[in-house]
């Protein structure tokens, strides 16, 4: 059961399920994944503003008016471990528009041990240890004119993820609050995220 309560402090909402981090995307598989991540079944996101006035605290909602904004515009869903007082980030979920991807079959190819190519989206990758992207079709308007994709961009810090934890955990997180988003700017169909990440096409 998720709390309202705030520790003033540290500014972090004082305790979440995973099934409650970023705006509750997450479904029960990949809420698994993010206790798999973090050997943890208690999270935190931040609370407070931001200099725009906005909450830190991460919502679907805001995410989409604020697709276009400068990187400090944004809103960024940002999941620590409760009780981590390192001041570090467990994962770091941040959205922005794009009119390009790289191409799957090319970048399967040439992919590395380091990086693992996923069938999913318009292009979908794990980087090494810490990073994931993903990039899917939704087409939005913007004030230089309509971006065709939406970049889906995860960091773990290094040091917080699960010793041994699988690189498909991550990608099944970072999918389920890409559909999250998808839906809340009405390009779900156009996205065509499925709700289980498909094995990838290079291991």
């Amino acid at each position: 059961m998720a709390t309202a309560c705030t520790d003033g402090e540290s500014g972090k909402e004082a305790t979440l399920s995973a099934s409650h981090v970023c705006d509750a995307t997450l479904t029960p598989p990949s809420a698994k994944a993010l206790e798999n991540l973090a050997s943890t079944e208690r999270f935190n996101e931040l609370t407070g503003t931001n200099q725009q006035g906005d909450p830190n605290k991460f919502s679907l909602e805001l995410a989409a008016k604020r697709l276009y904004g400068e990187v400090k515009e944004r809103n960024i869903c940002m999941v620590y471990k409760a009780g981590d007082d390192s001041g570090i980030p467990l994962l770091k979920i941040e959205f922005e528009p794009t009119e390009s991807h790289p191409v799957p079959e090319e970048e399967a190819r040439t992919a590395d041990r380091d990086r693992i190519v996923f069938p999913l989206g318009s292009y979908a990758e794990i980087n090494g240890d810490s990073g994931a992207n993903l990039y899917f079709a939704c087409s939005t308007h913007g004030p230089e004119g309509t971006s065709r994709y939406v970049r889906a961009r995860m960091y773990s810090s290094g040091g917080q993820l699960a010793p041994g934890s699988a690189p498909d955990d991550r990608m099944a997180i970072l999918n389920d609050v890409a559909r999250g988003l998808a839906r809340q700017l009405a390009c779900a169909d156009e996205a065509a995220l499925p709700a289980r990440v498909p094995a990838p096409t290079t291991a």
